[in-house]
């Protein structure tokens, strides 16, 4: 995944130039959570990470009896998605409405 801040990193720390390929400035650190998990668990995962993934596993069956879980990408929460979720079931609506206008829920 790529982030804003992360290429902003590279580049004002010199670990990337602006010709690098977006490989060099990847972010590797990429957590998951799947639908079942916790606001406060996601809260504190976003204290140190720029997003989540939301996961969900399901069994894939391929010819004869043979079938593998796979992951697939359901949504991607940040920082200000959790902010407008927990604003918004407070009865705080109005609060940041400029961020949360654009976030869909």
């Amino acid at each position: 995944m790529a982030t804003m801040a992360n290429l902003m990193s590279h580049l004002a720390n010199g670990k990337a130039q602006a010709s690098d390929p977006v490989e060099k400035v990847l972010y590797r650190q990429i957590r998951k959570i799947t639908l079942d998990t916790p606001l406060s668990r996601v809260s504190k995962m976003l204290e140190t990470d720029h997003f989540v993934l939301i996961v969900h596993t399901q069994k894939q069956y391929s010819s004869g009896d043979s079938a593998q879980n796979r992951e697939s990408i359901v949504g991607i929460v940040t920082p200000i998605d959790l902010l407008c979720h927990i604003t918004s079931r407070e009865g705080h609506e109005g609060t940041v409405d400029s961020e949360c206008s654009s976030v869909s829920h």
